[in-house]
């Protein structure tokens, strides 16, 4: 059972970190016998939300409701979990059930209004993480960018893994290189590298990023890739990589490469658990 946590420092933000965590995590659904929980910690982001077409606004309207509050998704959670009355298993009433017995995702928190009555303490999130842990075999979390928050912090502290995400720049490599110096948190074994919507033909690949940069580590990718990225906006994107002709893609098709880098990622990520664990 292993916490992996998405993380990244960009200043910019928006550089495929959500998209990079729902796409290895569907495909390790799919091919692997685990069961995974993927939750965001970011309020307003909803982007995990929309890529499995989970949306209560929606339904919402459609049972004539003009407002729920704190009743399902992470709102749902944090109110057992503020009241001591969370436990692992009470964790999946509150998910949408993508692939039964394989994938579910938590709602992500909304942005709150000031003026709202009913408030819960975020803070817990990490808490809320560690007995969701105890339930399912992985829980991708979809953290916030930087460090400059105690929760960010206390996230990837109790992470297994922490997927350092990056964009294909040199200097953005450079950039985790020296804050890995700084940082403690940043420095152990536990972390792996991705490089987000990368594009093989850029004169920086990843062997000429890591030939050419002082980060002398693997670097994973995983490719941009027009049609998984309209399945992410449409809201289907496990019915798209159930699809046998795009999951089982050989190089020389369409999807190929994507799909093959997808794995090799999927297969790092597995291997370092296992390595992890090994070394206690």
């Amino acid at each position: 059972m292993s916490i992996i946590t998405f993380w990244n420092n960009s200043k910019k933000g928006n550089i495929g970190q959500t998209s990079s965590l729902a796409a290895v995590a569907t495909l390790m659904a799919v091919e692997h016998n685990y069961k995974i929980l993927l939750i965001s910690t970011e309020a307003g982001d909803i982007g995990l939300d929309k890529a499995y077409g989970v949306s209560e606004n929606s339904a919402m309207k459609f049972l004539g409701l003009k407002e729920v509050k704190f009743n399902s998704g992470i709102e749902g959670v944090m109110k057992l979990a503020n009241s001591g009355k969370l436990t692992p298993t009470l964790v999946g009433n509150f998910t949408k059930i993508v692939l039964k017995g394989r994938l579910e995702v938590i709602a992500g928190k909304k942005e709150i209004a000031e003026d709202e009555n009913e408030k819960f303490d975020f803070n817990d999130y990490p808490d809320v993480i560690k007995i969701a842990n105890k339930y399912y075999d992985m829980v991708f979390v979809d953290l916030e960018k930087g460090l400059e928050t105690n929760l960010a912090r206390r996230i990837l502290e109790a992470s297994n893994l922490i997927v350092c995400n990056m964009e294909q720049k040199i200097e953005e490599v450079e950039k985790i290189v020296d804050l890995q110096k700084q940082e403690k948190l940043l420095s152990g074994r536990n972390i792996i590298y991705l490089l987000n919507k990368y594009e093989k033909n850029s004169k920086y690949n990843a062997k000429n990023i890591v030939r050419s940069s002082r980060m002398k580590r693997e670097l994973y990718t995983v490719p941009y890739d027009l049609m998984y990225s309209d399945a992410l906006q449409d809201g289907i994107l496990d019915q798209w990589m159930l699809n046998p002709k795009i999951r089982k893609a050989t190089m020389e098709e369409e999807h190929g490469f994507f799909i093959s880098e997808l794995n090799k990622f999927c297969e790092g990520i597995i291997y370092k658990l296992q390595e992890l664990h090994a070394l206690g």
